[in-house]
């Protein structure tokens, strides 16, 4: 008996779905093109021959660090839906009352949103002050250093600077 169209997308669409969920299980990219050398347990140090265009970071992390990524933000969403629909007439009824004062909703966020960026500023300009040494290093020796061996060390020309590929790692 020949398979119909639909019948032929919804192997299809099931393979599809169990194929991510078991990239997801395993902590590899979710597009299945494995990039670097990282394992479940080990953190990638060079990027795979072949590799073309840009590596994210993420790419270097061991699977185990994603897959941990992955269940917090899966269970961080369960959860949020979960407390939204358990009483389904409060959720409801607190949005109202919401929508209803939306002048005091819209100043108490203003004045929240002034303070947010004030920290992120003062953040952002306490990490540049004391990582101002280590980009300089960077952009003065590793990188150009890194541009003029790569090809020598057979290193993919993708390959972060910043990660160690001694013996000892």
């Amino acid at each position: 008996m020949a398979q119909t169209k639909f019948d032929k997308q919804l192997e299809e669409s099931a393979d599809s779905l169990v194929r991510g969920i078991g990239r997801v299980l395993t902590g590899r990219d979710l597009d299945g093109v494995k990039r670097t050398d990282a394992t479940f347990c080990r953190a990638g140090t060079r990027v795979l021959p072949k590799v073309e265009g840009k590596v994210r970071r993420r790419s270097y992390k061991p699977g185990r660090r994603r897959l941990s990524f992955r269940i917090a933000l899966g269970a961080g969403v369960c959860e949020i839906s979960y407390l939204a629909t358990q009483d389904l007439d409060a959720t409801v009824q607190n949005t109202q009352v919401l929508w209803d004062n939306r002048e005091q909703v819209l100043a108490t966020l203003e004045s929240s949103s002034i303070g947010g960026a004030c920290v992120l500023a003062v953040g952002t300009a306490a990490y540049m002050a004391l990582t101002r040494e280590r980009r300089e290093l960077m952009r003065e020796w590793v990188v150009p250093l890194h541009e003029a061996i790569h090809r020598p060390l057979g290193l993919a020309e993708q390959t972060d600077p910043r990660r160690s590929t001694g013996p000892g790692e």
